[in-house]
């Protein structure tokens, strides 16, 4: 059924700002209408989108184990260390649609 979610979310959405105007943007949703990826990666000058964007998300997401119930900085940190992405971010800024239903939003400046 389209109910059926790979991973414990149904939607993903990361935007990581750093110095110098150098964003680390990841989109993926995944409802009726199909699943959509994308990234965009200013500091290593990679834009993937649909399914090449997947491939390289999956892995990352399948080792992601936080919940609703996980303490924000948990999530955070996660969430940093499976995108490798450096902790000196200007901004961070995750939003999570968990499988549930319920909406999640991460913020840390």
């Amino acid at each position: 059924s389209p109910n059926d979610s790979l991973f414990s979310f149904t939607s993903f959405e990361l935007d990581i700002d750093y110095e110098g105007n150098k964003d680390f943007d990841v989109e993926y949703e995944n409802d009726q209408d199909g699943m959509e990826a994308e990234i965009e990666d200013d500091i290593h000058g990679e834009k993937l989108s649909g399914d090449e964007a997947f491939e390289k998300l999956r892995p990352i997401f399948e080792t992601l184990t936080f919940t609703k119930e996980t303490e924000k900085e948990e999530v955070i940190s996660e969430v940093l260390d499976a995108f490798n992405a450096n902790n000196n971010f200007t901004k961070f800024e995750l939003e999570v649609r968990f499988d549930d239903g319920t909406e999640k939003e991460y913020n840390k400046q």
